[in-house]
């Protein structure tokens, strides 16, 4: 039973890294149809910015200047780059933003090398005991974190201020015709997807350390959760990844840990073949 319970609060944490990359996807997917694929390399700048670069900084200040950064990434790549290209082909521009991640990627490992680097919980080493439950105060950030960015998000998407971000997910073209200004409502979500992908970043460098291409990996896994939930909501993309974070980590506990990453691509064929818009999804037909 104790370990039953270990392995579902790891799950939970590893799931809740994965919904935040997952949330940033589907504010983007239901919006636009596009999938940035970029956020897992924003996620890895945001880290690096947080634990490795400009050390003499207060930590306080390298979070906000790691969120900052990752916002600007999102909303330039998505103005000067992703629009243009979305504009005549969907599917080039998400597979862009995968290309995009590989530079973003290859830009830290020449400035930063390759070498797997440390990161130290700004949260202490310190350990909660609560009944047969041991976890660490940074997993216990990861779960308060991750829920307070979830319900800030369905407050602001239920707010008067997010009516004309539903009337844009419901219909682009009338939500133009009543005068939403559904540009800047894109570069919004592209803002909120940044802040979701520095914040997975932050919380995810002190669990795997710091790597140039661990973003790559978290963006993948993330997407095959979202799928898993089904990525035209972004609630059931979120409950998609938490799921698809404690089927990893059961498996990992009571099978194989060396096999987690196949059960991951597994579990995406699987869904794609299936119930190819999520087990929460409707039928509806694919944007991109």
């Amino acid at each position: 039973m104790e370990t039953f319970v270990q392995l579902i609060a790891a799950g939970l944490v590893t799931g809740t890294i994965y919904a935040l990359i997952a949330a940033g996807y589907a504010v983007l997917y239901t919006a636009t149809g596009f999938v940035n694929f970029a956020l897992g390399a924003q996620a890895m700048i945001g880290g690096y910015l947080t634990y490795v670069f400009l050390p003499e900084l207060p930590l306080l200040v390298r979070v906000l200047l790691a969120i900052v950064v990752s916002i600007l990434v999102s909303v330039a790549s998505w103005t000067f780059f992703y629009r243009r290209v979305a504009e005549k082909d969907m599917l080039s521009a998400v597979i862009m933003s995968f290309g995009f991640s590989i530079v973003m990627a290859e830009f830290i490992r020449i400035f930063a090398g390759g070498i797997p680097l440390p990161a130290e919980s700004p949260f202490g080493s310190g350990v909660q005991q609560i009944g047969i439950l041991s976890i660490s105060n940074h997993s216990v950030a990861v779960l308060v974190v991750g829920a307070v960015l979830f319900v800030a998000l369905a407050l602001i998407f239920r707010s008067r201020g997010g009516m004309s971000i539903r009337a844009m997910f419901q219909d682009k073209e009338m939500a133009e015709t009543l005068g939403i200004p559904t540009n800047r409502v894109i570069i919004g979500l592209f803002m909120f997807s940044g802040v979701f992908a520095a914040a997975a970043g932050i919380l995810t460098g002190p669990i795997l350390s710091m790597s140039p291409h661990m973003g790559t990996s978290l963006a993948l896994i993330a997407f095959v959760g979202a799928i898993l939930g089904g990525l035209g909501r972004i609630s059931t993309a979120i409950i998609g990844a938490i799921m698809l974070g404690l089927l990893e980590t059961l498996f990992a506990g009571y099978v194989s840990q060396g096999y987690r990453t196949t059960l991951v691509f597994a579990v995406f064929i699987v869904v794609l073949i299936l119930r190819p818009a999520g087990i929460f999804g409707s039928n509806t037909k694919v944007k991109v």
